[in-house]
């Protein structure tokens, strides 16, 4: 496996550190991949809410006539609340 070398700081540091102590991770390795793993499902599902949103606005300006202004602060609210 490939190696990469990554620059992150004290807080990072000390927050791996403190991970591996609790013995839930048994190298920073297996924490930066976890936490690569868990940023990679938020990207996931928020595209998949930004396609059902898409999805419900269509369904809605079908039934009903909308401000195309309004419509999209409600799905910049509903994506920030994610």
């Amino acid at each position: 496996m490939a190696t990469t070398s990554l620059s992150l700081g004290e807080h990072w540091e000390s927050f791996i550190r403190g991970e591996i102590a609790t013995g839930r991770y048994g190298s920073a390795s297996e924490v930066v991949r976890d936490a690569l793993r868990c940023l990679e499902e938020r990207k996931i599902k928020l595209e998949l809410m930004r396609i059902q949103l898409r999805q419900q606005h269509s369904q809605v300006e079908q039934e009903m006539d909308i401000d195309d202004e309004a419509m999209d602060a409600l799905i910049n609210e509903l994506v920030e609340k994610g």
